[in-house]
C-alpha cells in the first residue's frame, strides 16, 4: 500500500467517525469469552440474592441484569465509534474526571459517591477510563521520547494525580490499580526497564513512610492478613468466613443457591468483595478453576488484540483496558484465598455494582473497537 493510499484511508475513516457496519467484525473469541463470565456473573448474582425475598432478588439480581444490558449497548456503540476520535478527546475526558473527584471530596467528604436520581455514580470508576484514553493519547504522541525520563515522569504524574485525589476518599484499594494501570501501558510504548526497576525499588524503599502514612484500619488489614485470629469480630472474620465458604464447597460444590455461609449470612461482602468465595462454595474448585480459566483465556485475548494492534494508540489503549481488569481478577480472588490483604476490589463480570461493570464492559467495547479497525494500520 503506498503512502498516499494510506493517507486517503486514514482520511475517510476520520470521515467516518461511526460506522454500524463494523459490528460484523467482532473478535468473536472474545464476544464469547465475555458471554461466559457474563452469563456465570449473572447466576452467581442470582444465587447471591436467592432466598431472601423476592424485593431483594429484584434489587439485586435484576440490576445486575440492567448493569450488563446498559453494558452490553455501550461496549456494541463504542466498536462502532472510531477509538482515534476518543483517544482525541481524551484531555476533556480527564479534567472531568479530576473535577469530578474534586467535586465528590467537597461536596460529599468521607464518600466515594454521589446519586443521579436513583443511582450511585462512584467517579474513581470513571477515573479509570479517563487515565486508560488520556496516556494513550500522550504515549502515542510521545513515541520513542518515552525512553527519556521527564517524558516517563509526566506519564506517572497523569496516573498519580487522580490516584492521590481517590485516596483522598479513603479508597486505597482503587488508587492502587492505577499504578499496575501505568507500568503496563508505559511498557507498552518502550520505556527503558531500569526506569522501571529503580521506580519498583523506590517504592519497596518507601514502604516504611508509606505504612506511617495509613490509617488505622487500614494498618489493621494488613496485620489481620498476616493473622486473621487477632480480629476475629472485625476484618479476621471476613477473611476467616470467605476460606471456610471456599474449602468447604471441595471438589464439585453445594449446588446453585445451596451455599450455607452465605444464606445464612456468615459470610460478609458475598455480593461484591468476595463473590468468589460464594462461587467457589457453590461450584466448588471445579467450578473455581474453570471461571479463572476463561479469566485467563480473556485476558490473554485481550492482550494479543493490543499486540496485533499496529497503531500506537490503539496498541496503548487495549493494553491499559487489559490492564486495569487484570489488576481487578488477580487482587480479588487473591484476596478470597488469603493471599493478600482486603482492599475491596470488585470481580469482573461477577461483583454486583453499576460503576465498575459499566467501567468493565467501557474496556471490552474499547478492545474490540481497536481490533475492528486494526486493518487500516497494516502495510499491505
Amino acid at each position: 500500500m503506498s503512502q498516499l493510499e494510506r493517507d486517503l484511508r486514514l482520511m475517510d475513516s476520520h470521515i467516518r467517525i461511526v460506522n454500524w457496519r463494523n459490528l460484523g467484525h467482532l473478535d468473536w473469541l472474545l464476544v464469547l469469552l465475555v458471554a461466559a463470565l457474563a452469563y456465570i456473573g449473572l447466576s452467581n448474582m442470582y444465587s447471591a440474592s436467592h432466598g431472601h425475598g423476592a424485593g431483594e432478588v429484584t434489587a439485586h439480581f435484576a440490576r445486575h441484569g440492567m448493569f450488563l444490558a446498559v453494558g452490553t449497548l455501550l461496549a456494541l456503540i463504542l466498536v462502532c465509534i472510531d477509538y482515534r476520535f476518543l483517544v482525541s478527546l481524551a484531555p476533556l475526558f480527564y479534567v472531568i474526571a479530576l473535577a469530578a473527584l474534586i467535586t465528590t471530596l467537597v461536596l460529599r467528604p468521607g464518600s466515594r459517591w454521589f446519586r443521579i436520581g436513583p443511582f450511585g455514580v462512584q467517579p474513581s470508576e470513571f477515573t479509570k477510563l479517563a487515565v486508560i484514553f488520556t496516556l494513550a493519547w500522550y504515549l502515542s504522541r510521545v513515541g520513542p521520547r518515552i525512553r527519556k525520563f521527564p517524558y516517563l515522569a509526566i506519564a506517572l504524574a497523569i496516573a498519580g494525580i487522580p490516584s492521590f485525589l481517590v485516596v483522598a476518599q479513603s479508597d486505597l484499594g482503587t488508587a492502587i490499580t492505577f499504578i499496575p494501570l501505568a507500568f503496563v501501558m508505559v511498557f507498552t510504548a518502550g520505556c527503558r526497564k531500569w526506569h522501571l526497576v529503580a521506580l519498583i525499588l523506590l517504592g519497596v524503599a518507601l514502604m516504611p513512610v508509606a505504612w506511617m502514612k495509613l490509617e488505622p484500619y487500614q494498618r489493621d488489614r494488613v496485620k489481620t492478613f498476616i493473622d486473621p485470629t487477632t480480629a476475629p469480630a472485625d476484618e479476621g472474620y471476613q477473611i476467616i468466613q470467605a476460606k471456610i465458604a471456599v474449602g468447604s464447597g471441595q471438589m464439585w460444590g453445594k449446588g446453585v443457591g445451596q451455599g450455607t455461609q452465605t444464606h445464612l449470612r456468615f459470610l460478609p461482602e458475598y455480593r461484591t468483595d468476595f463473590i468468589f468465595s460464594l462461587l467457589g462454595e457453590e461450584r466448588g474448585f471445579v467450578g473455581a478453576v474453570i471461571v479463572i480459566a476463561l479469566f485467563t483465556a480473556f485476558l490473554m485475548r485481550g492482550f494479543m488484540l493490543s499486540a496485533e494492534c499496529t497503531d500506537p494508540a490503539g496498541n496503548l489503549l487495549a493494553a491499559g483496558c487489559v490492564a486495569v481488569l487484570a489488576v481487578h481478577v488477580f487482587v480479588n480472588i487473591a484476596i478470597t484465598i488469603h493471599l493478600m490483604p482486603i482492599t475491596g476490589l470488585p470481580l469482573p463480570f461477577l461483583s454486583y455494582g453499576g460503576s465498575f461493570y459499566l467501567t468493565t464492559m467501557i474496556c471490552v467495547g474499547s478492545m474490540l473497537s481497536v481490533n475492528v479497525r486494526k486493518g487500516m494500520f497494516s502495510e499491505k
